[in-house]
C-alpha cells in the first residue's frame, strides 16, 4: 500500500509506487499551493513535486528514526514493569519500527495495517515539515503563513485519502482474522506432524 510522500518508498520494491503516488500527491497539494497562494497551476505542481521528492528522499529515515527512538522507552518501560502487550501490539510495533522482517503470526495483517495508520502521523509532520521549507526557499517573496496553511491543507487532503486505504485495509484484516488464526494454527499442526 502507497503510505504517502514521506513513507513512499519504505523499500526499493515499491519504487514504481512511489513514482505514481508522488505524481498524484503532488497534484492534490499543487492545488492547494495554485489556490492559497495565487501562483500559475504549472508553477503550483512543479514547487509540489519537488517538495515531494524531497520529503521522500530525506523524510524516511528522520521520519522512522525519531519513531523509533519514541517507541524504544515506551516498550523498555512496559517491560520493566512487567506489562506483557497483547499480540497485535507486539506485531504493529515490530512493524512500525522494523516495517516486517520478523516472523509471520495470525496478527500480522492486523498488525500491518496498524502500522500503516499509526506511521501517518511521523510521515505527515516530516512531510509538512520538510515540504514548507522547500516551498518557502523557493518562494522567497510569498508570506511564510500562507506557505505553511497551503502545505499542511494539502498534506492533509492527501494524508486523508491514505487515512482511508489504511482503516479499509485494517477493517479487512480484523474479519479476515478468524481464517488467519485457523490457518496459522493448521501451519502449527504440519510442522508439529513432521517433527
Amino acid at each position: 500500500m502507497i503510505t504517502a510522500n514521506v513513507a513512499l518508498p519504505s523499500f526499493f520494491p515499491h519504487s514504481f509506487a512511489t513514482l505514481f503516488g508522488i505524481l498524484i500527491i503532488a497534484c492534490i497539494e499543487a492545488w492547494f499551493l495554485f489556490r492559497r497562494l495565487e501562483i500559475k497551476p504549472g508553477k503550483s505542481y512543479s514547487l509540489a513535486l519537488e517538495a515531494n521528492w524531497k520529503s521522500t528522499i530525506a523524510g524516511i529515515p528522520l521520519a522512522w528514526l525519531l519513531w523509533s527512538i519514541g517507541l524504544l522507552p515506551i516498550s523498555m518501560g512496559a517491560s520493566a514493569a512487567g506489562m506483557a502487550s497483547h499480540p497485535a501490539v507486539q506485531s504493529t510495533m515490530l512493524r512500525t519500527v522494523w516495517f516486517g522482517g520478523f516472523t509471520p503470526n495470525e496478527w500480522s495483517q492486523i498488525g500491518q495495517a496498524a502500522a500503516t495508520l499509526i506511521m501517518l502521523i511521523p510521515f505527515w509532520l516530516g512531510s509538512v515539515w520538510i515540504e514548507k521549507r522547500s516551498i518557502k526557499r523557493s518562494l522567497p517573496d510569498h508570506d511564510a503563513a500562507e506557505i505553511s496553511k497551503a502545505v499542511i491543507r494539502g498534506n492533509l487532503a492527501s494524508y486523508s485519502l491514505f487515512l482511508l486505504f489504511g482503516l479499509y485495509a485494517l477493517i479487512s484484516a480484523i474479519s479476515d482474522y478468524p481464517a488467519e488464526k485457523e490457518r496459522f494454527k493448521n501451519l502449527k499442526n504440519l510442522r508439529e506432524k513432521r517433527e
